[in-house]
């Protein structure tokens, strides 16, 4: 598994250049958006930086040669999920580090465990969200992935309407399924108790993801 880590991070150094381009795009743009802007910019690019080894390894017939070596299809899964989680936390530390700086150079007044906690909060949902996409790009490759991603994305909205929908006509109270109802509900709850929730749910899916990748590769022949 090292040299699989090592492989992946040798092509994120060959991509140096377009690195440096979303450095600077991020901090010009924090000084005309949230300073948030700048953590989940980095962290979404970070988190989803496998996906681009994922490319180069399928680039060429790299696939079959890559498993003429001494890894199997579950290492390789595994490795791919370590260096996402490698990769989500790297970028959100920089990002993190990238936001104190625009915010210092920009006099503002800023609560430091106030701008941690929204910062940290950020974290489960791109951890659910690279843990989503590496199955389905390992299933279906990096074309096929995005254009599945996107028809899962509809699917879940379109359900979420129409079972507000439904709710909406069974039930005999619809202010039970308005949203700001909801929302006043979910204000009253602790961040605390969020953030460790979204933790949970987000390492469930995680190892859930893995599993379900690691199937995928052993059955894959090459």
């Amino acid at each position: 598994m090292n040299a699989l880590l090592e492989k992946d991070v040798l092509i994120l150094i060959k991509q140096k250049k377009l690195f440096f381009i979303y450095l600077v795009s991020a901090l010009m743009l924090s000084f005309a958006m949230d300073n948030s802007f700048v953590v989940t910019y980095f962290t979404m690019i970070g988190s989803l930086l496998v996906l681009t080894t994922i490319s180069y390894d399928t680039f060429d017939n790299g696939m079959p040669f890559l498993m003429s070596l001494p890894v199997d299809g579950k290492t390789y899964a595994r490795e791919k999920f370590l260096f996402s989680l490698i990769g989500l936390f790297a970028s959100w530390t920089a990002g993190v580090i990238a936001q104190f700086l625009s915010t210092i150079l920009q006099h503002k007044e800023f609560d430091v465990l106030d701008m941690l906690s929204m910062d940290i909060a950020f974290v489960p949902i791109f951890l659910i969200i690279v843990s989503l996409m590496i199955p389905i790009n390992l299933k279906y490759g990096a074309e096929k992935g995005r254009i599945v991603l996107m028809v899962l994305c509809g699917l879940i909205v379109g359900i979420g309407f129409l079972g507000k929908k439904l709710f909406s006509d069974f039930l005999t109270d619809p202010s039970k399924i308005n949203l700001e109802y909801w929302i006043a509900k979910f204000s009253s709850i602790p961040k605390s108790v969020i953030v460790i929730a979204g933790f949970g749910i987000a390492l469930v899916i995680y190892v859930v993801a893995m599993v379900i990748s690691s199937g995928i590769m052993t059955k894959k022949e090459y």
